[in-house]
């Protein structure tokens, strides 16, 4: 929905080696970088990176060429409090 732009698509990238799996999100919207928010309860959006950043062990934000890259790291050796299963 936020990266949308009629006639491209995102594209989603997920790399696994034994110790770690990298999830990759890119669209071709680039005119303005995400960023974590502190939505109001009422709020119906705005808690995607918040949930990225709880659950990731690191994440990032990268411009690209076109658009921008959104990704997360998650650690599948001994987890260290992140909540993921080990």
């Amino acid at each position: 929905r936020h990266g949308h732009v009629p006639g491209r698509l995102f594209r989603v990238e997920l790399t696994l080696t034994k110790s770690r799996l990298r999830i990759a999100v890119s669209d071709p919207r680039g005119e303005r970088l995400p960023r974590p928010r502190r939505p109001s309860p009422r709020d119906k959006h705005g808690r995607g990176l918040l949930i990225v950043r709880a659950l990731a062990h690191r994440w990032g934000v990268r411009e690209r060429t076109v658009g921008k890259e959104i990704w997360a790291e998650l650690d599948l050796t001994a987890s260290q409090g992140k909540g993921v299963p080990t």
